[in-house]
């Protein structure tokens, strides 16, 4: 049996203190998989956010105020209020302060709230991976029955979704149709099948494979005329890139090729000289305030560059707006921040030290462009 109904509430969640926790009941799914996902599409704002003050109001709600880290669903602004029910007998949960907590929660009177049967939890490594990774559309891997031969009435068509990028979706559990929230190939390309590139027009890269997580992005920076690749007709999605070219990449996108090759400057950093191939882009870079540097001076172009600096970057060369209150004391919250609200932040980032790949480099710069559109 897959499901399990009414099961006692504090069983799915060790972060709280039940009180009459008997009361309150919720569905339970067996399947992990198939249980994020019924609390991922349930919830109007997925969250990974850390509670730093409580109140109360005279409604029996408990109000958090929270600072957001991070947004897997919805939108939010850096400190946002999420209300639960006073106590475990009506569903509410209990959130420690100063503790990030992965938040499920959904509109209710022009506010969001949580509960024990919306999935909020403390972050695991398993939850974060499979938040990262989700699509927002894929029905939650079940084995597939045989249909029964004896039902009436025809079999439904169960032929897989077949979508424009190559994605696959399932049409049926065993002999039974999916009924999908959102139509399965919307972020897939859309219905149909997959498109074959003119070699002489439409080509990506040689190394770039129609089944890689960025090939859309890798193919709109091509075509945006931002990257080139390599001699060799590759683009090595996956080698990790360092400061000096993705400062190049992110000036590229912004600037006209004339204000970067008649930028002067002869007061750039100490590890920087004039014969660098990279030298126009630091230079209007740093004219702009794109880029600081280090303290010491130097620049280190050839130094990995990480999330929290190419947030910096971007932030920086798009003109994106930051909110000086999602500072918290530390630097790159603001810059991390204020991509995630216009959905610039790769889905497989969830450490502002992780580096960055080229790929990870065109998703970045696609979302960015993208999102500044609507």
């Amino acid at each position: 049996m897959r499901k399990t109904l009414l099961l006692i509430a504090v069983l799915l969640a060790p972060v709280v203190s039940p009180q009459s926790a008997y009361a309150c009941s919720c569905m339970y799914f067996e399947e992990e998989n198939e249980r994020n996902t019924a609390y991922y599409n349930n919830a109007d704002l997925v969250i990974q956010a850390i509670p730093m003050e409580v109140g109360f109001d005279d409604d029996q709600l408990v109000h958090y105020s929270v600072s957001v880290e991070k947004v897997w669903k919805g939108k939010a602004d850096a400190h946002i209020d999420i209300a639960t029910a006073l106590d475990s007998a009506a569903c509410g949960i209990t959130l420690q302060i100063d503790k990030p907590m992965i938040i499920f929660a959904y509109q209710s009177d022009n506010q969001y709230r949580t509960g024990l049967c919306s999935g909020t939890a403390e972050p695991s490594e398993v939850l974060v991976n499979w938040l990262n990774d989700y699509d927002g559309t894929s029905a939650s891997p079940v084995a597939p029955t045989e249909p029964d031969a004896d039902a009436d009435g025809p079999l439904p068509d169960c032929t897989p979704y077949s979508c424009k990028n190559g994605d696959l979706f399932p049409r049926c559990e065993g002999s039974t149709v999916i009924n999908y929230l959102v139509e399965p190939c919307q972020f897939s390309g859309g219905k149909g099948e997959p498109k074959v590139e003119d070699d002489n027009d439409s080509q990506i890269f040689t190394d770039v494979h129609t089944g890689h997580r960025n090939i859309e992005s890798i193919s709109f920076v091509k075509n945006e005329g931002i990257v080139k690749g390599y001699d060799d007709g590759s683009f090595k999605p996956d080698q990790l890139i360092n400061r000096a070219e993705f400062t190049k990449i992110i000036v590229t996108a912004n600037y006209a090729i004339n204000a970067i090759d008649t930028c002067k400057s002869d007061d750039l950093f100490s590890d920087i000289s004039q014969s660098d191939w990279f030298v126009d882009f630091v230079c209007i870079a740093k004219k702009d305030g794109v880029i600081d540097g280090y303290p010491d001076g130097t620049f280190r172009p050839e130094a990995l560059v990480n999330l929290a600096e190419a947030a910096k970057i971007v932030v920086g060369a798009f003109g994106i707006e930051t909110n000086a209150k999602s500072n918290l004391g530390t630097w790159w919250k603001p810059y991390v921040f204020a991509l995630a609200q216009i959905g610039g932040l790769p889905t497989t980032f969830s450490d502002p030290n992780q580096q960055l790949t080229r790929g990870d480099m065109a998703e970045i710069i696609y979302r960015v462009m993208m999102g500044m559109e609507y």
